[in-house]
């Protein structure tokens, strides 16, 4: 009989837990895009506040679902995960996001890999 690896138990690999974060930020670096096009423009269009609106929107409910991922004990550290670390610490991202969403945003992801703000 076997059975299967529930997505909430610690039995998980590291590599689940990346890909559930992953899948939980799938759109971080589009609303980064985003964002960052509508700083530039001069002058607002109409529609710009609804689209921000709409980002702000999407980047709390990427932080619900960071918030529902359950941390993994082992594994070491790979590509995807350095990716992830690279998005949150990235300047286009700290200047465009705000600093509260983006600091808790990357204390979820540590929390779920076991890592802390000083080993990156």
């Amino acid at each position: 009989m076997f059975t299967t690896i529930d997505s909430h138990s610690p039995l998980r690999t590291r590599e689940e837990a990346v890909a559930e974060i992953g899948q939980a930020m799938g759109r971080f670096s589009m609303i980064v895009d985003i964002l960052g096009d509508l700083g530039k423009a001069k002058i607002p269009f109409p529609g710009d506040a609804d689209i921000r609106h709409g980002c702000e929107r999407a980047l709390t409910a990427m932080l619900v679902a960071l918030a529902r991922i359950e941390p993994v004990l082992h594994g070491k550290p790979g590509k995807n995960e350095e990716t992830v670390l690279k998005l949150l610490h990235g300047w286009e991202a700290a200047s465009l996001i705000d600093s509260d969403q983006l600091q808790r945003m990357l204390q979820f992801v540590e929390r779920i890999l076991g890592i802390s703000s000083e080993n990156h």
